[in-house]
């Protein structure tokens, strides 16, 4: 949550100093960020300097949309997947060499994070609801009309999560697990937003740069 909050300004005026287009800007937050919110609003700040501030090229959707196709779509997707992998590992494996005992499947479901269901079981709704649309119709039709209305939905969903997240926070807890968590998910912010850099803008920049043209 920390470091979130703390890309959410780093981010936007990095690429601002680096003159990245919109598009190009999104896709890195999308593969820098660590959460929808602060990744939304570190996209639709940056987005918000185009045609302001010299140099900066692109539309603001164009930085949203980046942004949504990398770290919702392509992020999340593997992490359901890897979610589901290490279930069955953490299962089969690590505990069964640490207890020395046979494996109890149920516990691959006990442990199976119920969120990558519905993530899936949505995305396949929406995907067989939209299909038949052209793109002219989904902007104009499904997305106002079906898309939004879920949207919202789910924005008061991660509201109550998060809020209920932050309500059962006990820092002294926190602090009892010592620095080493605190520096390992440092080190892999800081992979995230090199590797992130290193592949939104001189990988894959063309795409990013023309996205949605």
């Amino acid at each position: 949550m920390l470091w979130a909050i703390v890309m959410i300004f780093v981010l936007p005026f990095a690429s601002r100093a680096l003159s990245l287009p919109t598009g190009v800007a999104g896709a890195w937050i999308g593969t820098s960020e660590f959460a929808d919110a602060a990744g939304i609003a570190a996209a639709q700040a940056y987005g918000g300097f185009a045609g302001k501030f010299p140099g900066i090229a692109g539309t603001a959707d164009q930085a949203v949309q980046a942004f949504t196709l990398v770290k919702v779509v392509g992020r999340d997707v593997w992490i359901g997947i890897w979610a589901v992998a290490l279930a069955i590992v953490s299962t089969t494996r690590w505990e069964r060499q640490s207890a020395g005992s046979a494996p109890d499947a149920r516990e691959i479901w006990r442990r199976f994070p119920k969120f990558v269901l519905g993530f899936f079981i949505t995305s396949a709704i929406v995907t067989a609801a939209t299909a038949s649309y052209s793109l002219a119709q989904y902007n104009t039709i499904a997305s106002p009309g079906f898309i939004a209305p879920v949207k919202d939905l789910r924005t008061w969903c991660f509201i109550f999560c998060f809020l209920s997240i932050g309500l059962t926070t006990r820092f002294r807890d926190l602090a009892a697990a010592g620095r080493k968590p605190l520096i390992a998910f440092t080190a892999g912010v800081a992979v995230n937003v090199i590797l992130g850099y290193v592949l939104s803008v001189h990988v894959f920049g063309w795409h990013w740069e023309t996205l949605g043209q």
